[in-house]
């Protein structure tokens, strides 16, 4: 052949190794799929994107197909199909469509199609692979949304809070009644010790299950001069540490079980016994808490595939104080730190917060429960205001000290457990444990540094009013029932001074003293009408059949005090004005066997008082066994009183009249007093 001839079979050669180099569909060479990149180096596959369910999603689906020298290859022919074994339930028509699925890739390898999303929610997964060639094969994950999905969640999520709280409120009202009365009791017991009020506002807390209830009521016993400033120091503190013992319970995960409780709960709750009722109260409402959290970690569970937040929780990693504040803001509005702490624990559990984000958020609701003592400290008195602001100081003094040293803190916390949502739980009492060891010791300080702070209110126009009602504890009926006999025992000492003083009037002839006592009355009647709303509010509450008897006792007892007041104002002061018009004819005789009278009744209102407040059954009993001795003595008095009549037929009409119906009078305040032992006996 030619040297002419060679040149052309060469240059033939040539064209074909070419041509053969990109041409379509015909190298023996493998070719690679990878996920589409544009020319400024972004990803433009659409990998990993987020769709509304029946909509088409948003950016297609794009490969970019490569030989072996990463060069791009044309005309291969590319297959995308959806994976069904990633949904396997569901509607027949919640899968998604891919509008085409073969495609052959361009010029510059890219090949891609469109998908339109089923009616199902969740992950679904779209494989692509080459046809006629052989290849890797890439895998596509979609993540779908229902539409209005971010209704559905915040649905989910405060329904399931909304459950998460009714499960405390329900369950603290079981152990409530479960302790009974030594609740009220582990209150008013209350001394100086200031590691004795520690340890009761632990065990307070514990059973009335919310720290915030604890410090309202240190506020409203201030406020009613129960307890001192440094008495409710400590145990707010302890209230702090007790609050930290349902976090510790709630980050256990029995998520599964919750309903097994619920219906364990329910069938002792039912039952005739009242233990075990309030046992089955108790257990029911711990269900309850943690099916709420159930709830409301199925509702955040799409969350946090979200980019917005992600970006939300990336912003709060960054800045420690934006979760403190926005923790406290959000404690502050529904009053509850277990409820915020319990969403924390949620977001934990289902693995959308990190231990750098949940410890800040930990303490922004710790400053944010104190916000219930500030609303219960308004338009109290000053040593209430002083205990609100002094819990205030404590927990932000708290959060301020523990902010420079957040980075060891965690990593230290870290240490402490395996688990996130333990290392929360742990990071919250650690806290709480460690604010009451630097303050404890410094209580009395502490109380006098509040006390100069905040002053005294200004002595103004004093207005009568209940002291010791404060509807704030009425959730608590034990505590309430406390307060309102506070309230009636107070009630019966106003009615037992104004009855005893009003002998004087008699004796004295003391007009002035006799307005007084007239309108003393009118103070008698004002605690009648606040007490029986009080109890009448309590009554429809849920308390246990002890206490509702004694909220009848209660109600029964104060109608006898007011009955008592009105005999004393209308009754008997208008007499005493009588014999004082007709006073140098009134008879000493008579007047000294009024006086005998009256101080033997006194003396009977006295022993009633005191069973009241003893609750003293047999102190009781001597004074129903007083009252059939009075009634006898009353009969004497008349008949004596009729004999020394005899004699001096001109005294009659204007002396014996007002006599014999003051000793009416006061026979009729020795029932009603009498009727105060029987209600302590039961017998009403």
């Amino acid at each position: 052949m030619s040297l002419a001839g060679l040149r052309y079979v060469a240059l033939i050669a040539l064209v074909l190794w070419a041509l053969l180099a990109v041409s379509p569909g015909h190298s023996a060479e493998l070719v690679r799929l990878n996920y589409a990149i544009g020319l400024d180096e972004e990803d433009v596959s659409g990998n990993g994107q987020i769709g509304i369910a029946e909509e088409v999603l948003g950016r297609p689906l794009r490969v970019q197909v490569m030989d072996d020298r990463g060069r791009p290859v044309a005309g291969v022919l590319v297959a995308f199909s959806v994976v069904e074994s990633q949904t396997g339930f569901g509607r027949p028509d919640g899968l998604p469509v891919i509008e085409e699925g073969q495609v052959t890739s361009g010029p510059m390898g890219y090949a891609g199609t469109r998908l339109r999303l089923g009616k199902n929610d969740g992950t679904f997964h779209i494989t692509c692979t080459p046809m006629d060639l052989e290849g890797n094969s890439l895998v596509f994950e979609i993540r779908v949304y229902k539409r209005h999905w971010l209704a559905f969640m915040l649905i989910g999520l405060l329904g399931g809070l909304a459950i998460f709280l009714f499960g405390i409120k329900f369950g603290g009202r079981g152990l409530q009644k479960a302790a009974g009365g030594r609740l009220r009791d582990a209150v008013c017991k209350l001394t100086s010790n200031r590691f004795l009020g520690l340890t009761t506002g632990v065990i307070v807390t514990v059973i009335i299950q919310s720290s915030s209830a604890t410090t309202a009521m240190m506020v409203s016993f201030a406020n009613a001069g129960i307890i001192h400033l440094s008495q409710a120091l400590g145990v707010m503190l302890g209230s702090d540490i007790g609050t930290t013992l349902t976090v510790q319970l709630i980050a256990f995960r029995i998520f599964d079980y919750a309903l097994l409780f619920v219906i364990l709960g329910f069938v002792l709750f039912i039952s005739k016994v009242e233990r075990y009722s309030h046992v089955g109260q108790i257990i029911m409402g711990f269900g309850l808490l943690f099916f709420g959290m159930s709830v409301m970690a199925s509702a955040v569970g799409p969350v946090k595939d979200h980019p917005t937040f992600a970006g939300f929780m990336l912003s709060i990693e960054r800045s420690a104080w934006l979760a403190i504040i926005t923790s406290a803001i959000f404690t502050a509005v529904i009053q509850s730190s277990a409820a915020t702490i319990g969403l924390v624990l949620t977001f934990a559990f289902q693995q959308v917060i990190s231990l750098e984000i949940a410890i800040p958020m930990v303490l922004g609701a710790n400053i944010g429960t104190c916000m219930t003592a500030l609303l219960a400290s308004l338009g109290g008195g000053a040593e209430g205001r002083r205990i609100a602001w002094a819990h205030t100081f404590f927990k932000v003094t708290g959060v301020l000290l523990l902010v420079p040293f957040l980075g060891p803190f965690t990593e230290f916390i870290r240490t402490t457990a395996p688990g996130l949502t333990r290392q929360i739980a742990n990071a919250h009492s650690l806290f709480n444990i460690g604010a009451a060891l630097v303050f404890i010791p410094f209580v009395k300080p502490w109380a006098r540094l509040f006390k100069f702070l905040v002053k005294e209110d200004e002595v103004g126009v004093e207005t009568f009013k209940p002291v010791y009602l404060d509807p704030r504890v009425l959730d608590t009926p034990s505590l309430a029932l406390g307060q309102a006999t506070r309230e009636v025992l107070r009630m019966a000492d106003i009615t037992y001074n104004v009855y005893s003083q009003a002998i004087d009037v008699f004796l004295k002839n003391d007009e002035a003293l006799r307005e007084r006592l007239v309108e003393d009355d009118d103070k008698i009647d004002a605690l009648d009408e606040a007490i029986t709303h009080y109890l009448t509010m309590l009554s429809q509450k849920e308390m246990s059949d002890r206490e509702a008897e004694r909220a009848i006792m209660l109600l029964f007892i104060v109608k006898n005090l007011e009955l008592v007041g009105d005999i004393v104002s209308k009754s008997l002061m208008d007499l005493a004005l009588k014999k004082i018009m007709v006073s140098p004819r009134f008879a000493p005789e008579a007047l000294t066997r009024i006086h005998e009278y009256h101080m033997e009744i006194e003396k009977t209102f006295q022993m009633a008082i005191d069973s009241l407040a003893s609750m003293d059954k047999k102190l009781a009993r001597e004074v129903v066994e007083r009252k059939s001795e009075m009634n006898i003595l009353e009969r004497e008095l008349h008949k004596e009183h009729l004999a020394i009549l005899q004699g001096r037929k001109e005294a009659v009409t204007e002396t014996s009249t007002v006599y014999l119906d003051v000793i009416s009078d006061l026979k009729r305040i020795n029932s009603y007093a009498s009727g105060i032992a029987y209600a302590v006996l039961g017998k009403i």
